[in-house]
């Protein structure tokens, strides 16, 4: 098992803003032109050799080797869509005069040699590139091509397969001036599969909102490393499906940009998954103890509870008020069940706190909350029951509805604590959120940082914000999981991830991960209509690759 911290930045990508990216872009020309603490970047090498016989006498030079690297990822990403059988098939190029254009002009120049056709439509005049543009022009034309200038007024009913879209890309910021908006309507009304590069025409890298009009992709490829921009609600609705390719940016240049908020994805579940022990007991492999359900919501304490079975855990205890037991005993096998109160208590409440605090010896993590209700005393013994608990817990649900912000303010909160609010259990408990999704990593690092918990800001993404000031962004958009007790399954799974000695981060973000997968595995298997959690907790063992 690795920690977040020693992951690499193949396995985790830091997530930029536009202006950060042009800092590397620049600083990585440089270096490339002196071979000062020059380092590949996630493996990759240049065509013209190892770093120190790179030759690049200017840092045009160099940014050209970093677009050709461009182009050929876009090039790639052509073929893949046009697939093997590429008969009648033809590309759009649209580019302005800016590098965004050179990416363009790089696609054109492989496409030409692979015989694949084009056509190549230019906002800018070949005479305005400059630069890297410049030289991309340049070999584009002696690869045999030819640029049809256009000023926004493009065909009514073109026969393509795939328009690319590299007019702008992710330094624009304000209206788009008059010929790019009529190129993007045109665009549009094509009803043209469309792959963008960098971002889609129309989205505001600066003010991060898709402006009117505004491309929507069917695809984005992001150079280098991913932006934020990308997974937001506002973003993903233009950006569509995501891929980044890496460029040849070293990793100590990278290092000064790292502003600490990263991009989580399943490729780092393997890394992140606790050991096993193939020679202990079931004490060994984790207990945990699930504080869950009341009178009318049986099914949240059930849900928590075989996910957190269905996740690792040895041994796993069911604290449920003891009038719910026939009916919990009827769902689950496995668990041991504490009964609270007597056979007529349907809910938890102060008088049982010692009871309660009993099941709590020798327990590895404690899940709190699913289905516990908003009963006054029930919210009371909560907050009693968690002052001071060393144990790291997970606080859920309706135990967040009893704590709010307040509770965290206070000194003796939970040393070890994740809470997993959605949206509106957040704005609920402590404030509405930053009207624009940008900033919400920096606002949920504050929180993090000044209270000491990790929170799991659950919805599309989902952000983890750990107290070290660390942010993890999990992209996925599954409305399969958008179902009451969706929520319970990942509670589930992060205490039983606890229980077996990850770290609350690790544990947070791999929880959520492992929910994810999960959650796609079944939609891919069942569909977005029909599956149900507890589909989704038959899949946690593909999820975990079992």
């Amino acid at each position: 098992m690795k920690t977040l911290e020693c992951l690499t930045y193949e396995e985790c990508a830091p997530v930029v803003t536009a202006e950060a990216m042009r800092f590397l872009d620049g600083d990585t020309k440089r270096s490339r032109v002196t071979n000062s603490g020059y380092q590949p970047f996630w493996g990759m090498q240049n065509d013209a050799g190892s770093p120190e016989s790179d030759g690049f006498t200017s840092t045009i030079d160099a940014g050209y080797a970093l677009m050709k690297l461009a182009g050929k990822a876009l090039f790639k990403k052509v073929c893949d869509f046009l697939g093997e059988d590429r008969e009648g098939k033809s590309v759009a190029i649209i580019i302005g005069g800016g590098n965004n254009g050179g990416d363009g002009l790089a696609l054109a120049s492989n496409l030409i040699e692979a015989g694949i056709p084009c056509t190549v439509y230019s906002l800018a005049k070949p005479e305005t590139f400059k630069d890297e543009a410049s030289l991309a022009y340049d070999d584009f034309c002696n690869n045999g091509g030819k640029l049809v200038y256009i000023s926004g007024n493009l065909p009514e009913k073109p026969h393509f397969s795939l328009i690319v879209d590299c007019m702008l890309g992710n330094g624009a910021s304000g209206e788009l001036r008059p010929a790019f908006a009529r190129a993007v309507i045109a665009i549009s009304d094509w009803g043209i599969p469309i792959l963008a590069a960098d971002a889609p025409t129309g989205y505001d890298s600066a003010e991060h909102h898709a402006g009117l009009p505004c491309i929507e992709a069917n695809e984005t490829v992001l150079f280098g490393l991913p932006r934020l921009d990308a997974f937001t609600q506002e973003g993903s609705k233009v950006f569509g499906k995501v891929t980044i390719e890496p460029l040849d940016y070293p990793d100590n240049l990278i290092d000064k940009i790292n502003s600490g908020i990263f991009l989580a994805t399943e490729k780092m579940i393997p890394a992140l998954l606790p050991d096993r022990d193939d020679f202990g007991d079931k004490r060994s492999q984790g207990t945990a103890l699930i504080v869950a359900g009341s009178g009318n919501m049986t099914g949240a304490a059930a849900l928590c509870t075989k996910a957190c079975l269905r996740s690792g855990a040895g041994l796993v205890t069911l604290a449920t008020p003891k009038a719910l037991l026939p009916a919990l005993q009827t769902k689950l096998d496995e668990p041991v069940f504490c009964g609270i109160g007597d056979a007529t208590t349907d809910k938890l409440s102060i008088m049982h706190l010692m009871q309660l605090q009993d099941a709590t010896q020798h327990q590895n993590a404690i899940a709190i909350g699913p289905g516990l209700g908003t009963d006054t005393e029930t919210q009371d013994a909560i907050r009693m029951f968690l002052t001071g608990l060393q144990t790291p817990v997970v606080v859920d649900a309706d135990a967040i509805n009893a704590c709010g912000s307040a509770f965290f303010c206070m000194e003796g909160g939970p040393a070890n604590a994740i809470i997993t609010p959605h949206k509106r259990e957040w704005e609920r408990n402590f404030g509405p959120l930053p009207s624009n999704e940008s900033y919400y990593p920096e606002y949920l690092r504050q929180f993090a940082t000044q209270f000491k918990i990790t929170i799991v800001l659950k919805g599309c993404p989902t952000y983890v914000a750990i107290p070290d000031g660390r942010i993890y962004i999990i992209p996925a958009h599954n409305s399969g999981l958008a179902k009451g007790g969706a929520g319970d399954v990942l509670t589930g799974i992060i205490v039983a991830l606890l229980a077996q000695g990850l770290p609350t981060a690790e544990a947070a973000v791999l929880g959520v991960l492992l929910h994810q997968k999960a959650g796609r595995l079944t939609r891919e298997k069942m569909g977005a209509f029909g599956m149900l959690p507890t589909d989704v907790i038959e899949m946690l063992p593909a999820a975990f690759g079992c």
